[in-house]
């Protein structure tokens, strides 16, 4: 096993953590830690759909930078100047469970990726605010695993879960301003997988609902 190729993304995680410490510009920080709870879909090139799949948890990490799409001086749009992006890296765990024919089996898999949102923030006063994303994750796989009955299969070279994967869905964030620096929040976000048909005509996707709690941090405020 190459170690070093699956601590690397923790490696990631702690370094974009101390990103914020440098003086970089007036943006925020969302730190989010939350649970996963993945639909796995298969459907055969004859169009019959594997329903066995069980969601199970799995654990959610992302740090997003926020930031405004444009600067308030630079458009007269009211709807514009609302608008706020986000990107940062997400580690997902995406895991299953389920019984055909009598044999139990599970599956567990770990994607590192990006994760891009658009959205508007409502100030609903007293420090609190609610906020809407589109969001969208491109993911690849760093491990994972099948166990069926006593056998365990590496899912790295599978071409159902190792390939580049697309998501795109929805989040919502209810925060509470603490001070002039952070603020806690809790989100909900659900996703659909894009890229779900397979060379031999069958479907696979993995969809995902996600929520949690974090911190968002603002260095220069």
């Amino acid at each position: 096993m190459n170690t070093i190729k699956y601590l690397t993304p923790l490696y990631t995680f702690l370094l974009i953590c101390i990103i914020p410490i440098s003086k970089l510009s007036a943006q925020d920080w969302n730190y989010q830690i939350g649970l996963n709870s993945a639909s796995f879909r298969f459907q055969s090139p004859a169009g019959i759909a594997q329903n066995s799949f069980q969601p199970d948890a799995g654990l959610q990490l992302s740090i997003l930078r926020n930031d405004r799409l444009v600067d308030s001086a630079k458009t007269k749009s009211a709807f514009v100047r609302k608008l706020n992006y986000q990107v940062g890296i997400a580690i997902n765990q995406f895991n299953s469970f389920g019984e055909t024919q009598n044999i139990p089996f599970t599956y567990s898999s770990t994607y590192v990726g990006i994760k891009l949102g658009l959205g508007i923030k409502s100030r609903l006063g007293k420090g609190v605010s609610l906020s809407y994303s589109g969001i969208m994750q491109i993911n690849q796989l760093v491990l994972g695993s099948q166990k069926m009955g006593n056998k365990v299969y590496n899912l790295q070279g599978n071409k159902q879960f190792d390939r580049i994967q697309w998501q795109l869905g929805g989040e919502i964030k209810l925060a509470k301003q603490m001070n002039d620096h952070t603020a806690l929040f809790a989100y909900f976000s659900e996703a659909w997988q894009l890229n779900t048909i397979q060379k031999d005509g069958s479907q696979f996707a993995i969809n995902p609902v996600s929520f949690g709690f974090g911190i968002q941090y603002s260095p220069l405020r």
